[in-house]
């Protein structure tokens, strides 16, 4: 029975997807598929390029404010445009650039098609609303018309594009699209998952639970939990749609609170742990 693990973004809250991961691996249980989106395609990314639960771990660590290139002068000029013309000349406040480079270090700069594991990582063209889907996997075994594959772009590139979150990244320019966070319209990609051959598919959602979140009093937190709002309700269908969802039980962590990595990785890993019955259930009757 073939498994597609599905990642879904959630900020800094990505981290307990690392605690899946390394559930599953103790329970020696290895998904054949993984999609990812945002901070989900992280996770992904490096795990199908072949780092361990562990290792991501150390990595996720070593991320800190010196990979967060804010472009200030931008904007400022932003602001002046806005005044005289009326008309906002920034699309975000983080460049991403230096995030990018880190992603290509780690990976080598290695090319979708050479992940060792079947990979989709979702994106979005603003311009056209277009899903785009970075995949491992050959484009003629993907048939679906209202979706963009693609595969000749590196593993970095594809990172780079999904955690575009609107107005906090600027977007990932490739082959003139303008690609930002997969999470706008796919944030939990089970039925991309499921083209890929996935014949059972676990999703991890990160996204808001519908519950109240406390302390949401920076125009920062504000800005990232209407997203997170919005895509709630997007996410719905592709909650219902797989066959078993992991919900880690996180209490309120603020989106860039890196600290809490730990903690979170410690989510996932007891969330698996509580549904490990049933996906052993799953894939094996």
């Amino acid at each position: 029975m073939s498994l597609g693990l599905v990642l879904s973004g959630g900020g800094v809250r990505g981290s307990a997807h690392i605690g899946v991961l390394q559930a599953l691996q103790e329970a020696k249980i290895q998904p054949a598929f993984i999609s990812g989106t945002s901070a989900g395609s992280i996770v992904a990314g490096l795990y199908a390029y072949g780092y361990s639960p562990q290792e991501i771990k150390l990595l996720a660590r070593q991320i800190n404010k010196k990979y967060f290139d804010i472009d200030y002068w931008g904007g400022i000029s932003s602001l002046v445009n806005i005044f005289f013309s009326g008309e906002p000349s920034i699309s975000g406040l983080i460049q991403g650039d230096c995030l990018e480079k880190y992603f290509y270090t780690l990976t080598k700069g290695t090319k979708l098609k050479n992940i060792k594991i079947p990979l989709a990582i979702t994106a979005v063209d603003i311009n056209n609303t277009n899903i785009v889907v970075f995949t491992s996997l050959p484009n003629r075994l993907l048939l679906r018309s209202d979706y963009l594959f693609v595969q000749d772009a590196t593993l970095a590139e594809a990172m780079r594009a999904s955690i575009s979150i609107p107005g906090i990244f600027q977007p990932k320019i490739i082959k003139k699209m303008r690609l930002v966070d997969g999470g706008v319209r796919a944030n939990l990609p089970v039925e991309i998952t499921r083209m890929m051959g996935a014949q059972k598919v676990i999703a991890v959602n990160l996204g808001y639970s519908g519950n109240p979140v406390p302390g949401v009093d920076d125009i920062l937190e504000i800005a990232l939990q209407t997203i997170d709002l919005m895509i709630y309700q997007i996410t719905r269908p592709s909650i219902e749609s797989a066959d078993l969802i992991i919900s880690p039980a996180i209490n309120y962590v603020h989106h860039g609170d890196m600290r809490k990595i730990d903690y979170l990785v410690k989510c996932g890993y007891q969330a698996t742990l509580e549904v490990l019955p049933r996906i052993k259930q799953l894939l094996y009757t």
